[in-house]
């Protein structure tokens, strides 16, 4: 009797997220991006613009009884100390940012939303600079394989 599962199942292999983070991070390596599982920042340390890679979750989708897809989400960090007048630039340079991966593919992961929200913190502006985030959403295509049981 033959039986069905996906490749992609979590029974089967693991999830894909942290090799899709690191592939971010290769994509923006013109900004010394780099990977952080907790990413804690003292702004009022940093002198020049940093770029973190989170992965934060991953999420899948039933597509059948057989098959599902995986939607990893991976948080680009734009971390950089400035004023108010600093942000209208900082916001063009974060948005040009994420648009450029949107409908990227990065090995088997394509890039299908991207997200700002929140565009940046009110908090760290008025403490001691500004923080901006841009998030990610990726589509792994989910493979259903035939096994002979």
């Amino acid at each position: 009797m033959a039986g069905t599962y996906s490749v992609n199942s979590p029974k089967h292999k693991m999830s894909n997220i942290i090799k899709l983070a690191e592939n971010v991070v290769a994509e923006l390596k013109e900004y010394n991006a780099e990977l952080s599982f907790f990413p804690e920042f003292d702004l009022k340390d940093l002198n020049e613009m940093k770029v973190v890679v989170v992965p934060v979750g991953t999420q899948y989708k039933l597509l059948s009884r057989a098959s599902h897809e995986e939607l990893p989400k991976i948080q680009i960090g734009i971390l950089k100390r400035g004023k108010e007048e600093d942000l209208p630039e900082l916001l063009k340079f974060v948005e040009k940012l994420g648009l450029e991966f949107l409908n990227k593919k990065l090995d088997t992961a394509t890039c299908i939303c991207v997200a700002y929200n929140p565009i940046y913190s009110l908090d760290h502006l008025r403490e001691c600079g500004n923080i901006v985030a841009l998030r990610c959403c990726f589509l792994i295509p989910a493979v259903v394989c035939m096994v002979k049981k």
